[in-house]
């Protein structure tokens, strides 16, 4: 057997080097692939091959009639377990950076209001907050909370300090449990902007309503993230004494 790594293997890890080392940053367009094998002095199917690997491990990007990108890192995010998505880069070895875009008294419109149990122009707490991995984009997060909570998180630096550590430990607030749903959105104008992404992109919207102890809903958050950013993932388990025998089935 010949134990030789194939050509495609060794440019593979060559390029995979090069986007480690911070040649090419997240997002930045790699060389065209013509130039790419010749620069390796090979055809553009072992070039392929190079870059379905790099590909599949989530390190590029191809996008048709545009080129190949490096691929900005992503959230490896757990549907049933509480955490939050600062912590899920975090936990990840990513470095985060937190911008406060706003952090403002408002009213309550139907949804903020239906979400915190207040009554429709109630006053409010609006957070807006963006979620950097080095200095890239990830998230943007807006939070609601009752405003006898959130003046006194206005007085908090959210930059350095994340929003459930300064509820658990300034204010005494614990979050127990929270409700969350998961859809597939268009950005808009906004969030686009915000995020730096072209408007209309596929992304995904997380509405969480998050509780204490009591029951009592504490904060209301929306958060937008680009769909090459995210993922879901579940552990899922297999129980064989579920499986019943099919209706029907017959023996010789």
């Amino acid at each position: 057997m010949n134990g030789r790594v194939p050509r495609y293997h060794r440019i593979a890890e060559s390029l995979r080097g090069r986007i480690r080392d911070g040649e090419w940053a997240a997002g930045a367009s790699l060389p065209n692939q013509r130039r790419l094998a010749r620069d390796f002095g090979v055809t553009l199917m072992t070039l392929r091959q190079a870059l379905e690997l790099l590909e599949r491990d989530r390190l590029i990007t191809r996008r048709h009639g545009l080129g190949t990108f490096v691929a900005a890192p992503s959230i490896d995010y757990e549907i049933l377990k509480l955490q939050r998505f600062a912590g899920d880069l975090s936990a990840q070895g990513e470095a985060v950076t937190t911008r406060v875009l706003e952090a403002r008294p408002a009213t309550a419109d139907r949804r903020v209001a239906a979400a915190l149990g207040l009554t429709l122009r109630a006053r409010v707490v609006a957070l807006e907050r963006l979620r950097l991995v080095d200095g890239r984009p990830m998230s943007l997060q807006r939070s609601f909370l009752p405003a006898r909570i959130g003046e006194e998180v206005l007085t908090s630096d959210l930059t350095e300090t994340s929003l459930g550590q300064v509820l658990e430990f300034k204010l005494g607030i614990v979050v127990t449990h929270a409700q969350e749903a998961v859809s597939a959105v268009r950005l808009g104008p906004r969030e686009a902007r915000a995020l730096g992404c072209p408007s209309g992109v596929p992304a995904f919207e997380s509405e969480r309503v998050s509780f204490n102890a009591a029951d009592q809903p504490v904060v209301f958050d929306r958060v937008f993230i680009p769909g090459d950013r995210f993922r879901i993932t579940r552990e899922l388990h297999y129980d064989p004494q579920s499986e019943s025998p099919l209706r029907g089935a017959t023996t010789a």
